[in-house]
């Protein structure tokens, strides 16, 4: 059995791709509606019509309380579980049997390395439902140090990962996952006005309390600012395809 959980907020843009990605490899999926008006609930029923929606008991973005309510939903269910944002896909050389991969390897916990992809100015056209985005896009910043922690996402076998806020540290032992399997994180990719909606839609939901305890403020900017933190990015982004453990999950 393996469970993916996530939270989502007006994610009607990468929804389509994400779900058309993800239900394939997991058995079963619980998404946490926290408070959509957009067209998510629907999109969901459509193409993920066994998967679970429920609504979240935390209202505004804040990452201690967002994280505690994922960890409780854990513990309902056993077997592999994952968490991921709708901008993080799980991409592996092996499909739909990383699962038995993993079970192989007789670990209880991998932290799965993370390929931030961003969009070079003016290089791609807008993406089409079509084609997986995982196949539609390949230039970004890929792990060099294959230790690296930088934004690693956690799969497990335990009661519940543990997570430290924002989920990208645990108190649980586990190991990195050096077999081809990264998540591609949607960062700054597809680069066009839903994402930058999407990016901007954030900010208005972190409560006061979070930002005191000084959680969320790197969700904190306006549409200038945005672009520059992107035109930042671009510049060191590189055309992934050279890379032998790129190219591997791209097959």
């Amino acid at each position: 059995m393996a469970t993916l959980i996530s939270h989502f907020y007006n994610e009607q843009y990468l929804l389509p791709w994400w779900l058309m990605h993800h239900v394939p490899l997991f058995d079963h999926g619980i998404l946490i509606n926290r408070g959509s008006t957009d067209s998510s609930v629907g999109i969901i029923r459509k193409l993920a019509p066994h998967w679970e929606i429920r609504d979240s008991k935390v209202p505004d973005f804040h990452a201690v309380k967002v994280d505690r309510e994922v960890m409780n939903i854990e513990k309902q269910v056993s077997g592999w579980k994952m968490v991921l944002n709708t901008t993080e896909f799980l991409v592996s050389r092996y499909r739909n049997q990383l699962f038995a991969v993993l079970d192989s390897l007789g670990g209880d916990m991998y932290s799965i390395r993370t390929i931030t992809m961003i969009d070079p100015p003016g290089y791609y056209h807008d993406p089409v439902y079509a084609l997986p985005l995982v196949k539609q896009r390949y230039h970004g910043l890929f792990p060099a140090d294959p230790n690296a922690l930088y934004n690693g996402r956690f799969i497990h076998k335990h009661r519940s990962g543990d997570y430290t806020a924002g989920r990208h540290w645990t108190t649980k032992p586990y190991e990195v996952l050096r077999h081809p399997a990264f998540i591609m994180k949607f960062s700054f990719s597809p680069w066009n006005g839903p994402m930058r909606a999407r990016k901007l839609q954030i900010a208005p939901t972190i409560p006061q309390d979070a930002l005191r305890s000084n959680m969320g403020g790197h969700h904190l900017y306006n549409s200038q600012e945005l672009e520059a933190l992107y035109m930042a990015s671009a510049v060191i982004a590189e055309d992934m395809r050279h890379i032998p453990e790129f190219r591997a999950i791209r097959l």
